[in-house]
């Protein structure tokens, strides 16, 4: 009885892929110019992440092949993300000075402990990962959460957090910026999110918020929020 009880549970979840997939369809021309423009400002922003120090890998982005699920409940949802991470480069300037050093001593420590702690610290200086998303109805997964985490001051952004890593493998420190009309902000405790009111209808052309997520080593992380015009992202969202 066990047995079909998954059988049919997995059954159920294979249905329920198929027919969310077959409700995807193909960006109407409007959907598909807000999505071209999105795209533009979005890569150019992202492209900022550059640097000689890092080996850039494109996950995802929003390309030719993207569909608008139209029963989502936001005026505009496709199925894909923008995604990008980061390796250090080797023998980069970062990697001498600072990776090089760490994996001398890596190497040279007896100790289990000291030599755990010591590989934590190259991971930690190793990897960054930004994910962008947009039309978010919530923003949630911000611990510690506000009011008890206070906000960065990131010109451009409705808010900015720093948070909790929950993504082991690109870093240490992860952080939170979110674009688009989220005032007045209020953070609902008992669902543990900010709560986003959509001025548009489902199924229009419209890209109204924007969420930025960054994981990886602290010091390049600090780097990135303080060079890059923040601001160039709400030209992403469409007036």
């Amino acid at each position: 009885m066990a047995r079909l009880s998954r059988l049919f549970l997995f059954t159920l979840i294979v249905i329920t892929a198929s027919a969310a997939q077959a409700q995807l369809r193909k960006p109407t021309p409007a959907e598909q110019k807000a999505l071209d423009h999105y795209a533009a400002v979005m890569n150019k922003v992202l492209d900022q992440f550059q640097s000689d120090d890092w080996d850039e890998h494109v996950d995802y982005t929003i390309d030719d092949d993207v569909s608008v699920a139209p029963n989502a409940g936001t005026p505009l949802d496709v199925n894909e993300l923008m995604q990008r991470s980061y390796n250090v480069r080797r023998g980069s300037a970062r990697f001498n000075t600072k990776i090089m050093p760490l994996m001398q001593k890596l190497m040279q420590e007896s100790d289990v402990s000291a030599k755990a702690k010591l590989g934590h610290q190259v991971q930690g200086l190793m990897h960054v990962r930004v994910d962008v998303h947009f039309n978010r109805t919530n923003i949630g997964d911000i611990a510690p959460p506000p009011p008890g985490n206070h906000g960065l001051q990131i010109p451009g952004a409705a808010f900015a957090y720093k948070i909790n890593n929950d993504v082991p493998d690109p870093g240490t420190s992860a952080y939170l910026l979110a674009f688009g009309n989220w005032h007045p902000l209020k953070w609902d405790a008992e669902q543990g999110w900010y709560h986003f009111v959509f001025a548009h209808p489902q199924n229009t052309p419209f890209i109204e918020n924007i969420e930025i997520r960054i994981h990886g080593a602290d010091d390049r992380v600090q780097e990135l929020l303080h060079a890059i015009d923040w601001n160039e992202v709400n030209q992403a969202l469409t007036r």
